[in-house]
C-alpha cells in the first residue's frame, strides 16, 4: 500500500490526524484481505471489474457504508488508479435514489401501496453492480406503470431522486443578481464560460471531469453545443443538453446504440441500454430534468416545470431538457 502518498493526500485536504489514521487503517485492512486471496495483487492493480468484486465482498460482510467506499475512492485517487476510482464514484453517485423513491411513494400513495410495489424487492445495497441496478430500476418502474399513469410517475420524479443541497449549485443568487444584474441571458453566458473553463482546467491539470477524460475534442464539442453547460433561452424556456457521460467514447463511436450508452449518466438506468429487452422506461429521465431545473428554482425561489425533450432511453441521441421560467 502507498501509505505515505495516501497520508499526504488526506493531509492536503485538511483531514484531522485521527481521521487520517482511521482511513489508512481501513484501506490497509482491505488490501491485506485482498492479498490473502491473491498474494501478488494490490489495490493498485484493480480495474473496474475487480473493484466490483472487492465491493461485493464488503456487501457480504456488511461493510459497504458510504464512508468506507469514500475511503477507498480517496485512496484510488491518491494513487492515480482511475479505473478503481471511477468504479467507486459510480457506486456512490446517486446511491440515494431508490431510498428516496421508496419514501416519495410512501408519502404519495401510502405505505401499503408502496410496499406492494417494492414487494420482495428490498432496497438495494450500496455498491450494487451497474447491471443489477438497471434490472432493479426496470422492475420497479414497470410495477409503477401497472398502477399509475405516466403523468403521475413523472410527477413523482419531477424534483429528482437525488439529494440536491443548495451548495451543489454554488452561490447562484449572487451570480444572477450581483454579477449579472438579474439578466438571465448574461447569467447563462457566465455559466457556460465557467463550465468550459472547468473542462479546460481538467485537461491542463490531467484531472477527470466526473470520471471522464477531457481532450481537445471534448472541449471543441462543448464549444460547438451551447446547450451543454450553458443553456439556450427561447422566450421563457431554457433548453439544456447534458454533456455525454463519456464524451470521448461517444465521439469515437459510429454505432448509435454504443453512442447512447456512452451518453447516459444515470447509474440506475445506463446499463439497461446494453440489454434492450430490459430497457428502463424513458419516463425515469424526469428525474434528470429535476436535476437541471433546481438551479433556476434557487434563482427564482419558486417551483418550476421541466420537460424531457429528448432522451437516449427512448432512442434519441442526446438528453435534452426544457426548463420553463416564470413569467
Amino acid at each position: 500500500m502507498q501509505t505515505q502518498a495516501f497520508r499526504e493526500y488526506l493531509t492536503a485536504r485538511q483531514f484531522q490526524s485521527a481521521e487520517i489514521d482511521s482511513q489508512v487503517a481501513f484501506v490497509q485492512r482491505i488490501e491485506g484481505n485482498l492479498q490473502y486471496k491473491m498474494p501478488s495483487c494490490s489495490l493498485e492493480d484493480l480495474n473496474q471489474a475487480s473493484t466490483q468484486d472487492l465491493v461485493n465482498d464488503l456487501i457480504d460482510q456488511g461493510e459497504n457504508s458510504i464512508e468506507n467506499l469514500q475511503y477507498l475512492a480517496r485512496y484510488a485517487w491518491a494513487i492515480n488508479n482511475q479505473d478503481m476510482y471511477n468504479a467507486l464514484f459510480e457506486m456512490l453517485d446517486g446511491c440515494e435514489a431508490m431510498d428516496n423513491l421508496n419514501k416519495k411513494l410512501g408519502d404519495y400513495a401510502g405505505e401499503d401501496l408502496r410496499d406492494i410495489i417494492f414487494e420482495e424487492m428490498p432496497l438495494p445495497p450500496l455498491g450494487l453492480s451497474r447491471r443489477e441496478k438497471s434490472r432493479y430500476t426496470y422492475r420497479i418502474m414497470h410495477r409503477m406503470k401497472l398502477i399509475f399513469e405516466e403523468t403521475t410517475i413523472k410527477d413523482l420524479l419531477k424534483d429528482c431522486l437525488r439529494d440536491l443541497p443548495d451548495s451543489l449549485y454554488g452561490d447562484v443568487n449572487k451570480d444572477y443578481y450581483d454579477l449579472c444584474d438579474g439578466d438571465i441571458d448574461r447569467y447563462l453566458i457566465l455559466k457556460g464560460e465557467r463550465f468550459l473553463q472547468n473542462l479546460v482546467n481538467c485537461k491542463l491539470e490531467g484531472k477527470t471531469f466526473f470520471g471522464q477524460v477531457i481532450t481537445d475534442e471534448v472541449i471543441k464539442f462543448v464549444k460547438e453545443n451551447p446547450q451543454i453547460g450553458q443553456g439556450v433561452r427561447e422566450g421563457s424556456i431554457i433548453f439544456e443538453t447534458k454533456i455525454p457521460y463519456n464524451t470521448q467514447e461517444y465521439l469515437l463511436s459510429s454505432d448509435c446504440d454504443e453512442k447512447r450508452y456512452h451518453y447516459c449518466h444515470c447509474p440506475w438506468a445506463k446499463e439497461s441500454l446494453k440489454t434492450g429487452a430490459l430497457l428502463v422506461p424513458a419516463c425515469f429521465c424526469q428525474c434528470s430534468a429535476g436535476f437541471h431545473k433546481k438551479r433556476y428554482e434557487l434563482i427564482y425561489e419558486q417551483p418550476l416545470k421541466a420537460e424531457v425533450i429528448q432522451s437516449v432511453l427512448r432512442g434519441d441521441m442526446v438528453c435534452q431538457f426544457a426548463i420553463h421560467l416564470p413569467e
